[in-house]
């Protein structure tokens, strides 16, 4: 059996919140699900998760047309080509549980790091930055968006819902086209993903409706929460 009915009940639970979080604020799925899902199942890590990440860029684009400039993100996305590159490189190098570990460590950092009171310029440096460590984190851990996040994070929220939203498209593209050509793409990943399929779509419809309730003021506690309880978890399971 590829999944226990309690446990593709918890994958499909948190990708629902994952994904309605990440249209509402611009991040969330990756952040919320990947921790989880690893426990489930390694092999979540870094493929299906990024090809549930790429539909729901997909939905977020359509829904955020109107507010889209490419010219914005082309230097995060220049800056993602060889950090993603380097990504496929150290996943033949280096075992799947220190990615773990790694990717639990920088989620970590980066919640604590938006507590501090830093302030990141939206500038070309900052987003060249970004778009490369985005594209390292996102290619080994499936998590690319808090560093991308940081740069967005005083800009205006339909700004930052949109561009975001088609940063993670093409980037999430770029790294599963070299995990692909890289080998690091197999069927069971792809039996692994199409079950949690409907479940992006009913977390974008739900977005929908509570996104005339919730601000952003209640999304990044509970985004911080849920991501430093789930990576708790996975760094105990991994030393212990």
């Amino acid at each position: 059996m590829l999944y226990e009915p309690s446990f593709l009940m918890i994958a499909i639970v948190v990708v629902i919140i994952g994904s309605a979080l990440q249209t509402m604020s611009g991040l969330g799925l990756a952040v919320i699900a990947s921790p989880i899902l690893v426990l489930i199942n390694t092999s979540f890590l870094p493929a299906p998760i990024l090809m549930l990440g790429c539909i729901l860029s997909l939905l977020n684009c359509a829904r955020y047309r109107h507010q889209l400039h490419f010219g914005n993100i082309n230097l995060a996305l220049l800056g993602r080509i060889p950090g993603s590159v380097l990504g496929v490189f150290l996943l033949t190098l280096l075992p799947p549980m220190l990615f773990g570990i790694c990717f639990s460590v920088f989620i970590i950092i980066s919640i604590l790091l938006t507590y501090q009171q830093i302030s990141i310029r939206h500038c070309s440096r900052n987003l060249m930055l970004a778009g490369f460590f985005s594209g390292l984190m996102g290619t080994t851990t499936s998590v690319g968006g808090p560093p991308i996040a940081l740069v967005y994070q005083n800009s205006k929220l339909s700004t930052a819902r949109a561009e975001l939203a088609l940063f993670f498209l093409i980037g999430t593209l770029m790294s599963l086209a070299l995990l692909l050509m890289s080998g690091n793409i197999n069927y069971y990943q792809l039996q692994l993903t199409l079950p949690l399929i409907p479940a992006v779509f009913i977390g974008f419809g739900l977005s929908l409706w509570l996104d005339r309730y919730f601000r952003q003021l209640y999304l990044k506690p509970a985004i911080s929460i849920i991501s430093l309880a789930s990576c708790s978890v996975i760094l105990l399971n991994a030393f212990l």
